[in-house]
């Protein structure tokens, strides 16, 4: 994992906008509402738009190949390049002194990167979730409904916030969620769910079931990816005694 100053990294993305960073790198992509639509340059495609960059999130996904992330990510993308060289660009790019112009030892790259692995994990781990949701929502109709009268939220805002829905899940209790068995496909987060907070369990090892399960999930985005999750109860969300619910003839109220 690339060695990252929290303070430098913050500062990084939030002086290179991921759309101004894109059309730089020759990405010829049109503005569709609040998101722009363009080719991705790892392939081609039929329509020329399957490369989507959200400028409200400062993320971006292709639909074609599944690549996503940050500007970062973008810049290794179209550059072809490491992480380190992603970086260095984009701090020449904006004025910023590479590592906060200091040059760091080998002991203190070691203890930078020690002190943001988990913080950088959890961020890639809730960004996975919260597009694994999303695709959810297509299999539930009539919650992305609730979402438009509900809430008011239109397709573009559902789709550039990533709004999903957690499903209900297994009744057998020994069966592992679906989403844990998509997280676990992951070589990067095999084996570290347990610290990603979206699951319960009874040991670490597994097996798994979704926290948000039957609620419709809420991504709080920052830098391009999703730092933190909240979820609102709907009627598919299963009974728990431990939990209270506002109730109408019998049954839970959608938040």
């Amino acid at each position: 994992m690339e060695t990252r100053n929290p303070d430098f990294y913050t500062d990084l993305k939030s002086k290179n906008p991921i759309t101004d960073c894109a059309l730089e790198l020759n990405y010829a992509g049109k503005k569709h509402g609040s998101y722009w639509q363009g080719d991705c340059p790892a392939h081609r495609s039929s329509h020329g738009n399957c490369l989507t960059i959200y400028p409200r999130t400062q993320s971006w996904i292709c639909f074609h190949c599944g690549e996503k992330g940050d500007v970062i990510n973008l810049v290794m993308l179209f550059k072809r390049c490491d992480h380190r060289t992603a970086v260095a660009y984009l701090a020449k790019r904006a004025g910023i002194p590479l590592w906060g112009g200091k040059e760091l030892s080998p002991e203190e790259l070691a203890q930078r990167e020690a002190e943001l692995h988990e913080k950088l994990l959890l961020e890639d781990m809730l960004t996975a979730a919260a597009h694994w949701f999303h695709e959810q929502l297509k299999n539930y109709p009539q919650v992305k409904q609730h979402l438009h009268d509900h809430y008011g939220f239109s397709d573009e805002v559902i789709e550039e916030l990533r709004i999903g829905f957690a499903p209900p899940g297994a009744s057998n209790p020994q069966v592992t969620s679906d989403l844990a068995k998509h997280m676990e496909s992951n070589p990067g987060f095999k084996g570290k769910l347990a610290m990603s907070s979206l699951f319960t369990f009874k040991t670490p090892s597994a097996p798994f079931w979704d926290y948000f399960r039957g609620r419709i999930t809420f991504p709080y985005w920052k830098g391009g990816k999703v730092v933190n999750l909240i979820a609102r109860a709907t009627d598919l969300t299963p009974a728990d005694k431990f939990e209270c619910y506002a109730e109408k003839d019998g049954h839970r109220q959608e938040g």
